[in-house]
Order: C-alpha cells, then sequence, then structure tokens
C-alpha cells in the first residue's frame, strides 16, 4: 500500500512533452537491444504512445502480462528496448515524435530483420499533432501498410485508430483519419492482405490522459486491453475496484494511483473482515477467462482468497513486482447467467487489486 510517485512539475512536464512529440529521445537514451525469449514474434509499432513515453513500457508491460497469464511464449521485437522488470520482453519499435511517413521510410528495413509474425500499429498522432497534412494522412497509412505486408506477407497486422487527444482542436483534426482507419484496413483486407482493424479510440477517454497525447498508466493499461482482445478476438471487460456500481471494500480502503486503470485500486485488505466484493453480471452460464491485475510490494509472493457465488476459497497470488507494478494473473471461474457475487480477501500477506477483467474462452490464435 504506497502512494505513487508524484507528478513531474509542470515546467519539466511540458519539456518532456516537446522532447517526445519532436523526437527528442535520441538514440543514445535508448538500452541496447533487449532480449529475446522465443516464441510468437510480435513487433509494437509506432510512435511515443508505442515507446511508452510517460510511462515506461506503455501498453507493452500489460499486453506482455496478459500474454504469459494465459501461458503464451512470445518474442516482441525490434530495434529499440527498454521498459520496467514486469515486462518480460522490452525490444519493440516505436520511435517518439515520428510522423506515418517517417515509419514508412524504415518499416521495410525493419520487418524484414525482425520477420514478426504478429505486428500491432498505432501511428499517426504526430502527423495530427504537428499538423503535417492530416488529411493525407489516411492514403499515408494505406502506403505504410502495404510497405509492412509486402515486407512480411505471413505476419497479420493489426491497426489501430488514434487514443483520444485533449485538446478539441488537435481532437476534430484527428477525427477524419480515425473515421477512415477501419475503410483504410478494410480495402487492403479486401485484396488478399492479412490486416485486421482495432478500435482503440474508445478504449480511453481523456481522463485517461496524462498531457492531453499521452496515456496515464491506467491509460495504457486500456491500451494493452484493447489489443489483446484483439489478438484473442474476444472482448475483455474491465470492471474496476473503485466503481461503487458494481464493486464494495469492506475495512480496506480505495487509494487514489494515476497507474491503476480507473485511478484507484483496492488497498489495505489486511484483516480478516477485510473484503473486496464484486457484482457480476455475466451474459451466459459457462466458464470464462478472468485476469486479476494487482500490485505487490512486498518481496515475496503474496495472495488473496477468491470465493465465486459464496463457493470454496481459490488462492490468487501476485508476485513481488512492487507497489503499483502491476501483475495480470489468469483463472478460470464458472459464473451463472445474470447475477454473481465474487469476494477477495486476504490470503498471505498483503497485496492491491485495481481491477479484474473477463473474456470468454476461444481457441488458440496463430499470431500470438
Amino acid at each position: 500500500m504506497r502512494p505513487a510517485g508524484a507528478p513531474l512539475p509542470a515546467l519539466a512536464a511540458v519539456l518532456a512533452l516537446l522532447a517526445a512529440l519532436l523526437g527528442g529521445l535520441t538514440a543514445a537514451a535508448r538500452p541496447a537491444h533487449a532480449e529475446s525469449n522465443g516464441g510468437v514474434r510480435i513487433m509494437p509499432l509506432g510512435d511515443s504512445i508505442t515507446d511508452g513515453y510517460n510511462v515506461p513500457g506503455g501498453y507493452r508491460a500489460d499486453l506482455w502480462q496478459y500474454l504469459a497469464a494465459d501461458g503464451h511464449l512470445d518474442d516482441f521485437v525490434g530495434s529499440a528496448a527498454n521498459g520496467p522488470a514486469r515486462l518480460g520482453d522490452h525490444d519493440h519499435e516505436g520511435h517518439p515524435g515520428w510522423r506515418i511517413d517517417e515509419i514508412d521510410a524504415r518499416a521495410d528495413a525493419w520487418v524484414r530483420a525482425a520477420a514478426p509474425r504478429t505486428v500491432l500499429l498505432h501511428i499517426g498522432t504526430n502527423d495530427i499533432v504537428q499538423n503535417r497534412d492530416p488529411a493525407g494522412a489516411p492514403a499515408r497509412l494505406s502506403l505504410l501498410i502495404d510497405r509492412i505486408t509486402t515486407a512480411a506477407p505471413g505476419a497479420d497486422l493489426f491497426v489501430s485508430d488514434l487514443v483520444p487527444l485533449a485538446d478539441p482542436v488537435l481532437e476534430s483534426r484527428a477525427a477524419p483519419y480515425n473515421a477512415a482507419v477501419p475503410g483504410v484496413v478494410d480495402t487492403w483486407a479486401g485484396r488478399g492482405r492479412r490486416v485486421h482493424f482495432v478500435p482503440m479510440h474508445g478504449a480511453l477517454t481523456t481522463s485517461d490522459l496524462a498531457d492531453g497525447v499521452h496515456p496515464t498508466g491506467g491509460g495504457y493499461a486500456r491500451m494493452a486491453a484493447r489489443w489483446y482482445a484483439a489478438l484473442v478476438s474476444s472482448p475483455v471487460t474491465r470492471w474496476e475496484a473503485e466503481n461503487p456500481a458494481y464493486a464494495t471494500v469492506h475495512h480496506a480502503d480505495l487509494p487514489g494511483t494515476p497507474t491503476a486503470s480507473g485511478g484507484a485500486k483496492a488497498g489495505h485488505i489486511d484483516y480478516a473482515d477485510s473484503s473486496l466484493e464484486y457484482r457480476i453480471n455475466a451474459p451466459y452460464t459457462g466458464t470464462y477467462r478472468m485476469y486479476v491485475r494487482a500490485g505487490n510490494g512486498m518481496g515475496t509472493w503474496c495472495s488473496h482468497l477468491l470465493t465465486v457465488g459464496g463457493g470454496p476459497a481459490t488462492t490468487v497470488a501476485h508476485p513481488p513486482l512492487g507497489w503499483d507494478e502491476w501483475s495480470l494473473r489468469g483463472l478460470d471461474v464458472r459464473l451463472v447467467q445474470g447475477a454473481n457475487t465474487l469476494r477477495f480477501t486476504r490470503g498471505d500477506c498483503y497485496a492491491e487489486i485495481d481491477a479484474v477483467d473477463f473474456a470468454t474462452l476461444g481457441a488458440p490464435a496463430p499470431w500470438i
């Protein structure tokens, strides 16, 4: 139960934002090429949002946690590398400040060198922010999709629209681009290219932005959930610990932190009568895949006890990654159609819960 670090002073935040938007992170600031873990090769490709500006690792950290929670063996690939310890593979192809045309100029070489099986593309923010011919951005995206899928014809390319922008002028400038992205993707899919659209804009709101452009830790977590939903071809629904519409804490609290996906977490579930209780409405009776986003700074594995509908308790254990260094633990739970009660109580030592996610079970996807 530790508070998140204090935000950067306003001036430092502004200078850092300008550096990211204008490509101010130099090659010397990037770590050397990171580890290769084998398995399906996934290339996160884009600008500073892929790099993880403001939150090291960005969406890649939670995405890795989802993959690991389901036992997938994957290898993130790219010429850059950074991120926290909870990100099991730090490689990526995110370039702060770069526009679509700048990514396009290098994409062929990057893709041929890394040979990805899967590419995750979020690009276009700098075309909008820099006001570099935003009307021509969909055409430039089309050229980039052609280049990537030509360089890696056996890969699946997942292309998203842009996360929201807080400035109304920028958001209105981005709107035509976001509206055009699905059609651009459909055009190439209709030509036999293995390309898929991912609706990212609706996954976040402006409250999920740290500086009006880049997501908070919670915003990146929502991006990861949307990427993972596309990869497993199932909606991933999130239930926040602090939302009183369906969650209640007893003899515990809800401290705020920007790294939590909704801005707060359930902490101090420390006593015999402490609990976090969810009231989950399930669309059908059956088994669901559940992910628990939790933090543990105790230096050893800690756990919660989970009961579903008053049934026997299941232990959900959390690795000691640190407070606000979130892990995602996956388990299968059986719910009945309609109302269900899920209750977390203290297990061994102490841990915090940010949220739980639910997905339907599906067949393994070849791109992960």
